[in-house]
């Protein structure tokens, strides 16, 4: 009877903080700053410049709507450098824009549904936010392939989770075909994205996981054809049960291949595949190396990345990078592009924890 009693006297309290956390949302905040060095970097056509800048800062609401729901809101503020050919020179101008704005349900039990502007659960590195690469840029056949955005648009998503003894979970999407993505830039309306993305999630030991997946997106493009991307994602990860806030490692590939289909024109064919690897070595430290190819229209390109982490706690962290990149394609100059990065990553508020 007294326990009754102490529940019931804690139960106006217990509803008065749950309205107001359906009242008051989840707020966070995050800012990357970067200097960069590179060797294509001091033209003065440049729209990508050398020095100090901003390179993104999110702001991110998130919180219950009722029992039922829950909504999400990512706006993301970046700098933009456009070469003004009247006065011959590069005008900065300053994107703030939605990245991300959702809501979502799993009250069907095993069933996660999503309606709104959200990255495409295609592959792995495309459902990150910046401050959460594993390196200061995107790989080649993210930023070929999906473009500088990745694959986003607003469109309807359902994660169903399989009856399978391992973490099995099969996710449709339908998106509107109305992206930064030029490769589904279709000229009729109505002409959509189909997205599926099959995860699979094994433990192998109780210190080593081992991650699989495959994704395959089509849609309607502006040469009057179809577009085809097909991807496949494997990622290791070991953290030992003692010692691991020392120590850890993280091992991850990912391939795609992209075809796209024009009307009385030949048809193009490309793909690409990177590896990559993190060590952590100390609490606060961790070194990573990258290597990736890509074969676009037979030009053939290729890129190495090594870099140093600092992480001072979980809300900031700093990283030292080089990375060298051939590019055949490019027209002018250098075909290699040497650079250096040194990036400072600041988190505030209450951030929600990013997929595994």
């Amino acid at each position: 009877m007294k326990y009754l009693f102490v529940v019931l006297s804690l139960f106006p309290f217990i509803v008065e903080a749950q309205v107001a956390s359906l009242k008051s949302p989840n707020v966070s905040g995050n800012a990357l700053f970067l200097a960069r060095h590179s060797n294509w970097g001091n033209g003065e056509t440049n729209t990508v410049r050398n020095g100090i800048d901003v390179q993104e800062a999110e702001l991110a609401f998130y919180a219950d709507v009722d029992p039922y729901s829950r909504l999400n809101m990512l706006f993301a503020a970046h700098p933009e450098y456009v070469w003004n050919r009247t006065t011959r020179e590069v005008d900065q101008s300053w994107a703030f824009e939605p990245e991300e704005l959702f809501a979502e349900t799993d009250h069907v039990k095993g069933v996660t549904f999503k309606l709104g502007k959200f990255k495409a659960a295609f592959g792995k590195h495309n459902q990150l936010h910046t401050h959460a690469f594993p390196f200061i840029d995107a790989p080649l056949i993210n930023s070929s392939f999906l473009g500088d955005e990745g694959l986003n648009d607003v469109g309807l998503s359902g994660a169903i989770l399989l009856p399978s003894p391992w973490y099995s979970e099969l996710t449709l999407q339908y998106l509107r075909g109305e992206g930064e993505n030029d490769s589904f830039k279709s000229d009729t309306p109505n002409d959509g994205v189909e997205i599926a993305h099959w995860k699979n999630l094994f433990d192998l030991t109780e210190s080593l996981t081992f991650e699989l997946g495959g994704s395959y997106a089509t849609g309607e493009n502006s040469f009057d054809g179809r577009t085809h991307l097909l991807g496949a994602d494997a990622t290791f990860k070991w953290r030992p049960t003692s010692g691991g806030k020392y120590q850890s490692f993280i091992i991850s590939s990912e391939y795609i291949n992209r075809n796209i289909k024009k009307n009385r024109i030949a048809d193009e064919d490309s793909d690409g595949v990177v590896l990559w690897g993190k060590y952590q070595f100390a609490e606060r430290w961790a070194a990573s190396l990258r290597i990736e190819t890509m074969d676009l229209e037979g030009f053939k390109s290729s890129k190495g990345a090594a870099g140093l982490n600092f992480s001072a706690s979980e809300f900031s962290s700093f990283s030292l990078e080089y990375n060298h990149t051939h590019d055949p394609m490019r027209d002018f100059g250098d075909k290699d592009e040497r650079k250096i990065f040194l990036q400072a990553n600041f988190t505030i508020g209450a951030h929600p924890s990013h997929a595994y």
